[in-house]
């Protein structure tokens, strides 16, 4: 390791050196562009069976919603991933603090976005959810019709994100 890579590192030694690992690794960058494709697919899938779902409109809102906020949080920490390997690679003390006030304020924004986002996921599981026992996927005239791959595709990314706050234990 060289001696300017030591000294950048103690620039950000608030940082667990965990974290700086993985998102100053080249395989964080890759493996966040590729879970880039579920948000973009909610929205995809929001936009294109906006008007679809007579039951609950709001299901697709919920898709087109999440997907941005799950697009622009994965944006943000590919920024932060990007911020990380530019410091390791910097000399100056000047572009240290620089891209450590970056690293500040995105991060900020995360926390943010987290505050609504907590409270958006609970509000889609009610509207998806709560319609499940009533939905008709398949008589468009039905009152309670949604568009069949609009609401299985809304249920099953619910299904997995509950999975995996099961997994982190919350």
């Amino acid at each position: 390791m060289s001696g300017t890579l030591v000294e950048e590192r103690k620039t950000i030694s608030f940082v667990p050196d965990i974290v700086t690992g993985i998102l100053g690794s080249v395989y964080c960058l890759v493996v966040l562009f590729i879970l880039l494709i579920i948000p973009i697919l909610q929205v995809a899938f929001g936009a294109a069976y906006r008007n679809q779902c007579p039951i609950n409109s709001n299901i697709p809102v919920y898709l087109i919603v999440s997907g941005a906020c799950g697009i622009a949080t994965i944006v943000l920490t590919i920024v932060i991933a990007i911020a990380f390997i530019c410091l390791f690679k910097k000399d100056s003390k000047g572009t240290s603090f620089i891209t450590g006030c970056i690293i500040g304020i995105v991060f900020l924004i995360l926390f943010l976005m987290s505050l609504f986002l907590s409270p958006w996921f609970i509000v889609g599981n009610v509207w998806i959810f709560g319609v499940y026992s009533t939905v008709d996927l398949d008589n468009t005239s039905s009152s309670n019709y949604c568009h069949r791959t609009l609401y299985q595709f809304a249920f099953w990314i619910l299904i997995e994100q509950n999975r995996l706050l099961e997994c982190e234990g919350f």
